[in-house]
């Protein structure tokens, strides 16, 4: 769906960092974790094109992201007011595929915490299934939303590249440390592609079913430009590859099925 909402919240939440909230008259469609918006500044030509931001919150009437400021259209976005309108579209793309699984492991790098919060706050508070949130930033002025998540009830477990914070290394680092043998165990991630890479490896090595969410970069958001295909198999026991397109098939991918020497 198309729509325009009004800016309710445009704050710096950590260094480079902005939750942005946006309320519609109009009802929202239902976004399942995982999937994500195109945003756009209306009637502005610089830049032209929309920014696919995950979706991190969304109601009947409000749509809340997360974003890093890292180029021209992110530097706009947190220049905007409360009270100024923003053009989106969503849902678009796939989300994290449902599981039995007793153990969700969730590796987020960056911004890549962001897909993950409503998966948290949706899980099943009857259900004693775990889940964990391993979240990697530079340094600790970059940690943003820790606590949206340990609200939820989930364990966090935070890693910086200096050590300013939580393990001094890599989110990656604790897989291994949270994993229980013979707990049946699913592994989400999203951030960088090399760590995306090193949690399929892990993944690999314990036998571990693991889904990742590309940060691949979009034009249209919709499957109509083709800038965004990714090499995939649909079937993993063949070597035929084909393409498939991070806003339409994607971003979330069985990361057994991608090519990862591209």
């Amino acid at each position: 769906m198309y729509s325009t909402g009004i800016i309710v919240q445009n704050e710096r939440i950590a260094e480079l960092t902005f939750r942005l909230a946006l309320e519609t008259e109009e009802r929202l469609p239902l976004v399942n974790a995982g999937q994500f918006a195109m945003l756009r500044l209306p009637r502005r030509s610089d830049p032209l094109l929309g920014r696919p931001l995950a979706v991190y919150r969304c109601t009947e009437h409000r749509l809340e992201v997360v974003y890093l400021v890292v180029g021209k259209m992110t530097e706009r976005l947190a220049e905007q007011q409360n009270g100024n309108t923003l053009e989106f579209w969503l849902p678009l793309g796939n989300g994290f595929p449902e599981s039995t699984a007793e153990h969700t492991i969730m590796v987020a790098g960056g911004i890549g915490q962001t897909p993950f919060l409503m998966l948290a706050e949706k899980r099943d508070l009857q259900n004693p299934a775990r889940y964990t949130l391993l979240y990697g930033a530079r340094t600790k002025s970059r940690i943003a939303c820790m606590d949206d998540f340990r609200r939820t009830g989930i364990d966090v477990r935070i890693a910086t590249d200096d050590g300013s914070e939580g393990h001094h290394g890599f989110s990656t680092d604790l897989i291994e440390r949270v994993y229980r043998p013979g707990e049946s165990t699913r592994l989400l991630c999203c951030g960088p592609k090399p760590m995306l890479y090193v949690v399929f490896k892990i993944a690999e090595k314990l036998g571990l079913p693991c889904y990742v969410s590309l940060e691949t970069p979009m034009s249209c958001g919709l499957g109509i430009c083709y800038g965004c295909v990714v090499k995939y198999k649909d079937n993993p026991d063949t070597d035929e590859w084909d393409y498939r397109r991070t806003c339409k098939d994607g971003p979330v991918f069985n990361a057994y099925r991608l090519r990862w020497d591209d």
